[in-house]
Order: structure tokens, then C-alpha cells, then sequence
């Protein structure tokens, strides 16, 4: 008799083990062998679940999303308008301490490109298309003269910052990326519309 597998419990399983492969071993040894002996199983205990490389570490991703918008949620809380803004920045300067290893993560799958697997890169642009519209929303409810290029500029900046942790790490503690995009938002409430 087969035994009854809960899917969501199994995949917050493989992302904790995707997770824990990437913090002890770095990202490019996170393998779909790598993260069932992580699990103490067969490599069908993954693969039921998550069919390439690929979709192992966007599982974990998504697991990590999930965790980040409680936390954000959280972070802003009782503020509105420009402050909400402001809030929302600097909660994504933060780090914490798989941060860093999520970020690598982040940047392996998005160096495989569309041949590793179509179905993921059709993932990978929703969800950055998703956080550039938070931004846009944000901009507007802070009333900033052009939403769209505030929106663009924020997105930009914070997926460079998130690089730049990952290059330089001491050279970007939390401080200098909050007053870097504080003053880029300072200039932002300034700035003509593009459409004009």
C-alpha cells in the first residue's frame, strides 16, 4: 500500500534541504543527490516533487518568498504613504542569515537561462515582472510624480544591491544600502514625469 505523501509538507521539506545543502556546501553543489541524502532518501524522493536542478532551487525560492512576504507584511505594518515606501526599502536591505545563501541561489538560476528549462524562466519573469509591480504600487500610494520610473529605478537598484551583498558583502553592510536608496528615493520625489 503506497504512503500518503502531504505535496506541501514534502516540498518545504526538499527546500530545507535545498537550503542546508547550499549553507554548508555552496550553491553549486546543491543537486538533486545532494539535497535526497539531505533528506536521508532515494533521489525519487525528490523527483516526485521537483523534476531538474533547476526547479530544486526555485522551490526553495518559493518557500523563501513565502517566509519574505510575512516578514514584509510585518515590516509595514501601521505605515502608509511615504513611509510605507521607506519601510519596504529598507526591510530589503536587511540580511539575514540565509539571505545570502537565497541571493545565490536567486543568481544560479538565473545564470541557467531559458534552455535549462522554459517552464522555469517563464517563472523567473512573472515573478520579477510581480516585484516591480509591488514597487510601482508602493511609488504610487507614497505619491511619487512617475510611478513607472520609480518603479524601474527601485527594482533595478535593489536587484543590483543584491548582488553587490553577494561580491563585496563588506563593503554594503545594512546602513550604507538604507541611506543609498533612501537618497535615490529622496531624488525620485523630485523627478519630472517621463511622459512629459
Amino acid at each position: 500500500m503506497p504512503i500518503e505523501v502531504d505535496e506541501a509538507k514534502r516540498l518545504d521539506e526538499i527546500a530545507t534541504a535545498t537550503i542546508q545543502v547550499a549553507r554548508e556546501r555552496g550553491v553549486r553543489s546543491v543537486t538533486i543527490r545532494a539535497v535526497a541524502a539531505q533528506l536521508g532518501g532515494s533521489t525519487a524522493m525528490v523527483t516526485n516533487y521537483v523534476p531538474n536542478r533547476a526547479a530544486l532551487m526555485l522551490n526553495a525560492l518559493r518557500r523563501a518568498e513565502e517566509s519574505w512576504g510575512a516578514e514584509m507584511a510585518d515590516a509595514l505594518e501601521g505605515f502608509t504613504g511615504e513611509a510605507r515606501l521607506e519601510a519596504a526599502l529598507k526591510w530589503m536591505c536587511t540580511t539575514e542569515p540565509d539571505d545570502e545563501v537565497l541571493r545565490r541561489l536567486l543568481m544560479e538560476i538565473a545564470s541557467e537561462g531559458p534552455a535549462a528549462d522554459p517552464g522555469i524562466e517563464e517563472i523567473r519573469r512573472v515573478t520579477s515582472r510581480r516585484y516591480r509591480d509591488d514597487f510601482q504600487a508602493l511609488a504610487a500610494e507614497a505619491g511619487l510624480p512617475d510611478t513607472a520610473l520609480a518603479a524601474d529605478v527601485m527594482h533595478l537598484l535593489m536587484r543590483g544591491y543584491w548582488l553587490t551583498t553577494l561580491e563585496d558583502p563588506g563593503e554594503w553592510p545594512e546602513e550604507r544600502a538604507v541611506r543609498t536608496v533612501l537618497a535615490v528615493t529622496a531624488l525620485l520625489r523630485g523627478a519630472p514625469r517621463a511622459d512629459r
